[in-house]
């Protein structure tokens, strides 16, 4: 009764909040609500010779045919040997058999029901019968099961979901003790807040198909010891595992933005690797757990935030990735085993001094001596800004500067520097010299560089040759506006979707654009791209002429030119 208590009343705290989720019925009180509705007259009429109830349901019926027994004859027979009935959706009803198997049939989704926490009760209509319920078997055809259905059902062991299943709702099984297995189908979208909250669950796979998990959806499921999380997942929510206290399993899918407070606290997770998309690991989040080891990349992960790691007693070593800007109070306190940390030197100034209080054995901060995010790169006529700070390999960085007096400029694919590299996937207008005193003549751009900003080449009188750019994706406004010598400009990148506005102005040379191999410009990506320039011919790839003959017509273009494969 404790366990049912305390899942009780924290799921009616999270159902406010949580209810966007899931679809709400408007629906009556609990007073109003009949415990036992009779079946209906016309469900009376059965024909004299029905088949027996079936006993054994799988997740994907087979079709009927004409010796099998319809769904209208099985809705009979379990009206028959029902031991109460009615409705629990617009086209949705349910049946209790006396063997304890509560079948619901029909379509679309069932009645999303509500939790009383001063009685402990929920208005589902069987709920009066709950200690009866053995089985949930959910037939082809129902969408969603609704909030609260079959919440603290004591005996319920077997459940059977259709596989056309989207939605399963608020703390829809919470607090059924003895289901310690469930199938999720494969078109599943979402699982409601406190969903499988205090089950018996020991192993739980949850499909591809699941976008959205709600706030402690498995909260105190203690003995539950191995969770598989969907690929699509964007977020880890608050409380999601939160004293699963035998959970030593998990994985963290790449995509996942956020791990949510408190969303393993009190686990037994003793190893986990956080993927570069994570940007936030929130409060508690993995307070007091079995942590030994924490996989961190060293760029991606942004906030640490209090209390995230406090009291992992097992912790020995943590790499503090370079891209973190905020590690708040306490977030690693009281890790008694910890002796290692390394971080950035511009964190260890400014963190918060109540971090690491508690970790008897760290003797000190170790940091590392890579550039951050902004900071300058120098390597002989180039001057280089980080954008994507690493150790690893995966940085990136932008070409903002170079020697003037250069007449070629081949932009490299990556830049290696303090034996890590960095791949350059962005040219900024030149910080290093004024353009017009440039010499440069020749310019070949690096196979990963996706961005040319406005204006980066604009005004370079010399300029006659602009080749590759593979990875090329997007040309800024005015970024070879005048450029009175440009003759030759042909790009290889099949990725291009973007020239930018005046992107040729003044350029009176030059007067045909290769682009032969691009296949993803748009009717917006071209617009005003040849106003003011002298281009005639834009030269593309065979499959696309049709299309870009459309494209690059004159009132949207900013000029007449020809199209020609």
């Amino acid at each position: 009764m404790k366990q049912l208590k305390f899942a009780s009343v924290l799921l009616s705290a999270i159902m406010c909040a949580s209810m966007v989720m899931t679809p709400v019925s408007v629906i009556a009180d609990e007073e109003s609500a009949p415990e036992e509705t009779q079946v209906e007259e016309t469900e009376k009429q059965e024909p004299e010779e029905t088949q027996k109830h079936e006993t054994e349901e799988t997740q994907e019926e087979p079709e009927a045919t004409e010796k099998e027994q319809t769904p209208e004859a099985e809705d009979a027979d379990d009206a028959l040997d029902a031991l109460a009935s009615g409705k629990c959706g617009k086209k949705a009803k349910w049946s209790l058999s006396k063997d304890g198997v509560l079948t619901v049939s029909g379509s679309g989704a069932m009645t999303n029901y509500t939790h009383n926490t001063a009685t402990g009760k929920t208005n589902a209509p069987w709920f009066s019968k709950k200690d009866l319920i053995k089985r949930v078997v959910i037939k082809k055809g129902i969408t969603s099961v609704g909030a609260y259905s079959f919440f603290y059902c004591p005996q319920l062991a077997s459940v059977s979901l259709p596989a056309n299943l989207k939605v399963i709702g608020i703390a829809a099984f919470s607090s059924c003790i003895n289901l310690k297995s469930i199938t999720i189908p494969k078109k599943v979208t979402t699982i409601g807040a406190g969903a499988f909250a205090s089950t018996g669950l020991l192993r739980i796979t949850i499909p591809d198909s699941v976008k959205t998990i709600g706030e402690y959806a498995f909260i105190e499921c203690d003995r539950l010891y191995e969770a598989k999380l969907p690929k699509g997942l964007k977020a880890i929510s608050t409380g999601l595992f939160i004293y699963c206290e035998l959970l030593s399993s998990v994985n963290i899918p790449n995509g996942v933005t956020t791990i949510g407070d408190s969303a393993f606290e009190y686990t037994a997770i003793k190893n986990v690797s956080i993927p570069v998309s994570v940007k936030t690991i929130g409060e508690r989040a993995f307070f007091g757990s079995k942590l030994e080891t924490v996989k961190i990349p060293l760029a991606g992960l942004v906030t640490i935030k209090e209390s995230a790691f406090q009291k992992c007693s097992g912790l020995k070593k943590i790499e503090i990735p370079l891209t973190v800007k905020t590690l708040e109070n306490n977030a690693f306190a009281g890790c008694a085993s910890l002796e290692e940390v390394w971080m950035s030197l511009k964190l260890k100034k400014s963190m918060n001094s109540g971090a690491f209080q508690g970790c008897f054995k760290l003797s000190g901060i170790s940091t590392f001596n890579y550039p951050l995010e902004g900071d300058g790169i120098f390597l002989g006529d180039f001057a280089y800004a980080v954008l994507f700070p690493a150790i690893d390999g995966t940085g990136t960085v932008a070409l903002v500067g170079y020697n003037y007096t250069l007449e070629k400029i081949v932009i490299p694919s990556e830049i290696n520097n303090l034996g890590v590299k960095y791949k350059v996937i962005r040219i900024t207008p030149n910080g290093a010299g004024d353009s017009s005193y440039s010499k440069l003549k020749t310019l070949v751009i690096g196979a990963n560089v996706q961005t040319i900003d406005d204006k980066a080449f604009a005004g370079y009188k010399n300029l006659v040759s602009v080749t590759g750019g593979a990875g090329l994706k997007s040309i800024g406004t005015r970024a070879f506006a005048n450029c009175p010598n440009l003759k030759v400009f042909n790009i290889t990148s099949k990725a291009l979707w973007k020239i930018g506005p005046f992107a040729f102005a003044l350029d009176k040379n030059l007067k045909t654009l290769q682009i032969k191999k691009t296949i993803k410009l748009t009717k917006s990506g071209v617009k005003s791209s040849m106003k003011g320039s002298s281009v005639k011919t834009v030269k593309v790839k065979k499959s696309k002429l049709k299309k870009y003959k459309k494209i690059f017509k004159k009132k949207n273009c900013g000029r007449k030119v020809k199209v020609k494969k």
